[in-house]
């Protein structure tokens, strides 16, 4: 069987994780053996402890996902519940960071509570998805930590407020978290709200973030370690005052950002990376290049240099 369908039964379940656990069973097994198919639900459930997915194992609602769990598919935490992460994925083997054919999420609502990471999720190829999630209520958490290679993240609503919460920066909020080596992702479409960092990773090659927007996130985007070969284009970070924090740049030779957007509804922003820093004007558009040498990283104005060159050739 390739899916089944879990069916709003929430009054004769005790264990909504045993139970859709246990469902996976009923899923065929792939050649690592884990159990490989889609899981799709019918309601909002409700989770004592983290519900662990078989490595090549697609959740799915049968709505799409709105900003409010009542009207949508997918789980929200107890007030007894166990554990760091709402769901997460299994590896097919404890050495394999990038095997996760299959995996997936979709169409689905997740509701957790202060210091309770929303979804943990691996995947791997063109197989997998991430695809209209939302994230809510996570406090001083990850909303959505990536792990793998080579799938794409779109539609993702992540706030460390749930629906009807003040709106206001949550300090130690992280909404996306790339906290391993990833390669060729792309991630489009994706929000983040009342959180302290928009999205923090380590170390990314060839990366494409696009509409990517922030509000009420003091910090949107974290880079710790390197990058090499990211774009990240038509993003608009508001109400912050910062933009970008490069704390390191490992190796600075291969260092390159390309970052197109702007900083809206505040009074301009700035770029922060080793020695120095750049600041970028309110509600209008910049355009830049941050690549290094073996001096450090610089920044290049593409906006600047095209009025120049317009001006030279007039």
């Amino acid at each position: 069987m390739s899916a089944c369908e879990i069916l709003p039964t929430a009054e004769k379940v005790t264990d909504w994780c045993d139970y859709i656990e246990r469902a996976q069973d009923r899923l065929g097994k792939s050649g690592s053996g884990q159990r490989s198919g889609t899981i799709v639900l019918t309601d909002h459930y409700p989770l004592k402890r983290e519900l662990v997915l078989d490595s090549h194992v697609t959740i799915e609602g049968s709505v799409r996902a709105k900003h409010h769990s009542g009207s949508s598919h997918g789980f929200y935490v107890t007030d007894d519940f166990e554990g760091d992460t709402v769901i997460s994925w299994r590896k097919p083997r404890t050495d394999s960071n990038h095997s996760n054919f299959g995996a997936g999420i979709y169409q689905i609502h997740v509701e957790s509570k202060d210091g309770v990471n929303g979804v943990s999720f691996r995947g791997a190829q063109q197989s997998c998805r991430v695809d209209n999630l939302v994230v809510r209520n996570f406090g001083a958490a990850t909303g959505l930590a990536l792990h793998g290679d080579t799938y794409t993240v779109r539609d993702c609503f992540v706030d460390a407020v749930k629906g009807g919460g003040r709106s206001a920066t949550v300090d130690g909020a992280t909404a996306f978290k790339l906290p391993e080596r990833a390669y060729s992702l792309a991630l489009n479409n994706i929000t983040s709200h009342n959180c302290e960092v928009g999205l923090e990773a380590a170390d990314l090659h060839q990366v494409a973030i696009t509409n990517f927007e922030t509000e009420t996130t003091r910090q949107p985007l974290l880079f710790t370690y390197n990058v090499i070969g990211v774009n990240i284009s038509s993003c608009t970070f508001r109400h912050t005052d910062e933009i970008l924090n490069i704390t390191k740049a490992r190796f600075p030779k291969d260092y390159l950002i390309k970052l197109n957007g702007m900083s809206a509804d505040g009074s301009g922003s700035t770029i922060r990376y080793p020695d120095d820093l750049m600041w970028v004007s309110p509600n209008k558009v910049f355009d830049l290049v941050i690549e290094g040498n073996s001096d450090g990283l610089f920044i290049i104005d593409l906006k600047k240099q095209r009025r120049q060159s317009t001006l030279g050739e007039a």
